[in-house]
């Protein structure tokens, strides 16, 4: 016995389980009869949900907030109607024998209690009356708002994913709000679409009711004259009374849910419930009070007109507006006491001048309409898919981008800057189209203005709009000016990709790495104890060849494995990662054969610079090498480099694995845009074919001294 009850006890304890009987039960209503005292406490719930529902929408800020109102609106329909066929059933069985203390008692207190004729026909039209303000007024006005409100939640929803984007771009708001604002967003959308079908049910149940309050009076008053042997007066009091009655206990709680469906779906959002709104929209305005209170006293004057009680109503309004007046007067004298106590208490910091952001386009005014989507401008949403590519390719989590309009900048100018330090600017046409010069092209752009595109300095002509297909014809690229500036933020990204890679950042890429791989974090972290210090060293000297760190696991399994064998050494470690995402970093090169074509150097080369070039752990490279050899060298490598270019081909430079950091260092400063690679002989797999397009010999050097 003690095992039933424990079940029992949990089930009755589950939320799931109520919902579920409860809903069984409703249905159970429609066929099986009950006595007067349980439909009472039936009809004493209807009642209080509906005033609970009503309360409810009354203090809600947003109608998204009350997301469960479409299917209560559904159950609380199937409840009512399941109530009024049980009453209809007492009513038409039991006849002036009706036990139910609520429906006599509404009947009553409507028809009143002597049931003269003209008492039935005042219920009767005061019912109607009531019905009909239900139909007509109440759920058509809701159902017409419902039908609204959903098509123009609807339409709106682009531009308002479109916004919380930008507002992502411009970093306003992290990652974590905009979830939380889509989400959001998504509520809305689903709660007016359910709302647009819910508010039907209440219409089709104030109509039922109307329906069935009919058939009572007409089938109680045959039921009553042909088989209770009633005469025609008393059968009409009676069946008409409990009708009524019956009628009215349906009807107000349908009256006060579809009063709530009308405030929800007429409720704009807000931060506040709507009483507290109306009474800040209302009465907040001391000299609107003050006129609306003199009108009342002047129309007292008027003959006929109530003067007493238009007196004192206006005399009342006056007195608010004094009071609310007095209120604000005091509030506004606490506010300037409390900031001027604040003042005098706290100096100034001036620590919010300290902050700088990681990244930062500051825009003169004529640029600005390149970042309003509502004047057509698609910077911010170029920005959002350039963060997004990172992601993807790189692995890199570029921050959100701020974007200022700098009013000391010239109109058509602007800057980026880098943790607060400008590192580029240029100027642009708002209004033109940038045709650049791809190398292909069939001759220059008559009656157009030559300049060097801002990013790769490539040979350009800001155009017309119009000129579009002309220049296009010519063998030119056309980009509009937000093109221009996302790509040269893109490729600012690219050669400062290490200098963004923030240990902030770090932690935010571990933490969502060992939600699915805890035993890789936890060794390098817990067990080897590498700081992120060192993590961001390796991870930075990745990126700065433009290595993805996208495979982080594969990464951090080599730092873990390497760590103690290359004696802790930051720059060691990035050596031995490499190895071990080889086939990644060659396959950014490698053709459709699986062939890699690079420029070799010499044997003898190699050991001169393994002699030559030496890393400090903290001054870094140091280069031992004669003045002489290592501008010879630095000739040959531009050399090598701008033929390999005029191939065709993306120059990879092949050395040992002792210098291959040591060239790129020489190369990073010939080549800032690092449009180059370094790979060592230890780092190409066995499956992949090596072709040389040339060597860097003794002899090319001592030829290029001579």
């Amino acid at each position: 016995m003690t095992e039933y009850l424990t079940i029992l006890r949990k089930y009755l304890t589950n939320s799931d389980s109520i919902l579920g009987l409860g809903i069984i039960f409703i249905i159970a209503l429609i066929i099986i009869p009950l006595p007067g005292f349980v439909l009472d406490v039936l009809i004493a719930f209807s009642l209080l949900f509906g005033i609970l529902i009503l309360l409810t929408s009354l203090s809600i800020t947003n109608p998204s907030d009350f997301s469960s109102f479409p299917t209560l609106l559904l159950v609380t329909t199937i409840y009512r109607i399941a109530i009024n066929i049980s009453t209809t059933r007492l009513i038409l069985t039991k006849g002036s024998s009706a036990d139910s203390a609520l429906i006599n008692a509404f009947g009553t207190f409507v028809i009143g209690g002597g049931g003269s004729t003209f008492s039935i026909i005042i219920g009767i039209i005061i019912f109607l009356i009531l019905t009909l303000v239900q139909i007509i007024v109440i759920t058509k006005g809701a159902t017409r708002v419902s039908e609204v409100a959903a098509r123009f939640a609807l339409d709106s929803m682009p531009g308002k994913q479109m916004a919380i984007d930008a507002d992502l771009s411009a970093g306003y708001i992290d990652e974590a709000e905009a979830r939380r604002r889509r989400l959001a967003l998504q509520q809305e959308m689903n709660f007016y679409g359910a709302m647009d079908g819910a508010s039907k049910f209440v219409q089709g149940d104030v109509r039922l009711g109307l329906v069935i309050t009919v058939i009572n009076i007409i089938g109680g008053m045959i039921i009553g004259i042909s088989i209770q042997n009633l005469n025609f007066g008393d059968a009409l009091e009676i069946f008409t009374r409990f009708t009524i009655g019956d009628g009215l206990i349906s009807q107000i709680p349908a009256l006060l849910i579809s009063t709530a469906t009308g405030i929800v779906v007429a409720r704009s959002s807000g931060e506040t419930s709507l009483p507290i709104e109306l009474k800040n929209q209302l009465f907040s305005n001391a000299n609107l009070l003050y006129l609306t209170g003199g009108f009342l006293i002047l129309a007292s004057l008027i003959p006929g007109f109530p003067t007493i009680t238009l007196i004192i109503l206006g005399t009342g309004m006056m007195y608010l507006a004094y009071h609310i007046e007095k209120n604000a007067k005091l509030k506004m004298q606490k506010e300037i006491e409390t900031k001027e106590k604040q003042e005098e208490k706290k100096p100034e910091t001036y620590l919010e001048h300290l902050k700088s952001e990681p990244l930062e386009i500051e825009i003169g005014y004529n640029l600005i309409p390149l970042v309003d989507p509502k004047s057509g401008g698609t910077l911010l949403d170029q920005i959002s898919r350039l963060r997004r590519r990172y992601a993807m390719d790189l692995g890199l989590i570029v921050p959100p981008v701020r974007i200022r309009d700098n009013m000391n900048l010239e109109p058509d100018e602007y800057t980026i800057k880098l943790h607060g330090t400008l590192v580029a600017s240029a100027k642009i046409e708002p209004n033109k189209l940038l045709a650049i010069d791809t190398g292909k092209t069939k001759g220059p752009i008559p009656d157009a203005i030559e300049i060097k595109e801002p990013t790769y300095q490539l040979r350009s002509y800001w155009i017309d709009p119009s000129r579009k297909q002309e220049a296009e014809n010519l063998g030119y690229d056309v980009v509009d000016p937000s093109t221009v500036i996302a790509t040269h933020l893109s490729s600012l990204i690219q050669q400062n990709s290490h200098e963004i890679l923030g240990r902030q950042e770090i932690k935010n890429i571990l933490d969502k790495v060992k939600e699915e791989y805890s035993v890789v974090v936890d060794e390098v972290l817990n067990e080897k104890k590498i700081g992120l210090d060192v993590i961001q060293i390796v991870l930075q000297n990745l990126l700065k060849e433009n290595i993805s760190i996208k495979n982080m696991v594969k990464i951090l399994e080599a730092i873990s494995t390497h760590w103690d064998r290359v004696q802790r050494d930051p720059y060691l470690l990035t050596e031995a990662v490499r190895q071990s995402i080889r086939r990644q970093i060659v396959s950014d090169y490698i053709d459709q054969n699986k062939t890699l074509k690079v420029i070799t150097i010499h044997p003898e080369i190699d050991q001169k610079l393994r002699e030559g070039i030496h890393r400090d752990p903290e001054e870094g490279f140091i280069l031992a090498l004669s003045p002489e050899f290592q501008l010879t060298l630095q000739q040959v490598l531009i050399k090598e480099y701008q033929s390999s270019n005029e191939k065709g081909l993306f120059p990879i430079f092949l050395t040992s694995r002792a210098i291959r950091a040591g060239i790129f260092y020489i190369l990073e400063r010939l080549f800032p845009s690092k449009n180059f690679a370094v790979i060592a002989h230890e780092e190409i797999p066995p499956d992949i074919k090596l072709e040389q397009i040339s060597m860097i010999s003794t002899d090319i050097l001592q030829k290029e001294s001579v």
